[in-house]
């Protein structure tokens, strides 16, 4: 079975190569996000392999610890030396091994979040990594507090600040993607809304010169007027610019804005006349 994003990122994180005293911020990190009571914290590992480097480091520290359930990890914390934690980069990746989840590159929205049962804790989290700009924000999902991001430039950052770095080249990558291919959809949509209002302008040109001929109204209009009419219905598909120039071979010489101003008289003539024969 392939692994998550999550799982991936967790993998790296646990591949990293940690100084003894990182590893005691990686653990104080993970102890932040568990049930404690009495000096005795609860967490719950569904992935073995978690489960098995969270024990040695646990057995590493002499930190004394036990399994009631297959799932269920109790640690005694009156063993846990805390002496000069640091929290900083390992602190952040503990609490993300121990509870953090983020969504798969095929999610209609992105979102990361980290689960704790204190509310003190997750604030002092939130807080911390919000003086990095990150902006976390928080809410109570039954008994759990999470903090959590939405926008994928603040994941990344996320990422990177744990150094998970693979995996943040990996959202970079996707995310340059992503913005590659709305940008060709936003130029896509673009293109056929021009093309539709193009269709549109010339389905009312026709619509009102065809109006001007049976009504014999041509008579409103010069005869450079009556000549361009003719050579934009033979030419439909011809921007203005391209009408200046097929009307300069026929010794007419008119700005695109004219002729744009030509077609709002033409359209304006047939509304007035139309509108006087409605009314009779």
């Amino acid at each position: 079975m392939d692994k998550t994003f999550t799982q991936e990122i967790k993998q790296e994180l646990i591949n990293r190569p940690l100084t003894r005293q990182e590893k005691l911020n990686l653990l104080s990190g993970v102890f932040a996000t568990a049930n404690i009571e009495k000096n005795v914290a609860k967490l719950i590992f569904n992935n073995k392999i978690l489960s098995k480097y969270i024990i040695n480091l646990l057995d590493e520290f002499q930190i004394k610890h036990d399994s009631r359930r297959r799932n269920d990890l109790i640690i005694d914390l009156s063993t846990f030396k805390n002496i000069n934690i640091k929290y900083e980069r390992d602190y952040f990746s503990g609490i993300f091994l121990a509870s953090g989840s983020i969504s798969s590159f095929e999610s209609a929205s992105n979102h990361l979040e980290l689960k704790f049962y204190s509310f003190d804790k997750a604030l002092e989290c939130l807080i911390t990594l919000n003086n990095y700009d990150l902006e976390f924000k928080l809410l109570r999902r039954d008994n759990k507090f999470l903090i959590y991001l939405k926008k994928i430039e603040n994941i990344c950052d996320f990422l990177k600040a744990i150094e998970a770095i693979n995996s943040y080249y990996q959202l970079e990558e996707y995310k340059i993607e992503r913005d590659y291919f709305n940008n060709i959809n936003r130029i896509t949509n673009f293109d056929i809304y021009n093309q539709q209002r193009i269709a549109n302008a010339n389905t009312l040109f026709l619509a009102n010169y065809d109006f001007i001929i049976k009504n014999k109204l041509t008579n409103l209009f010069t005869k450079e007027e009556l000549q361009f009419f003719k050579i934009k219905k033979a030419n439909l598909d011809s921007s203005l610019v391209d009408l200046v120039e097929l009307l300069a071979q026929k010794n007419i010489y008119k700005s695109r804005s004219s002729l744009n101003h030509t077609l709002i008289k033409l359209k304006n003539k047939v509304h007035k006349y139309d509108s006087k024969n409605k009314n009779k």
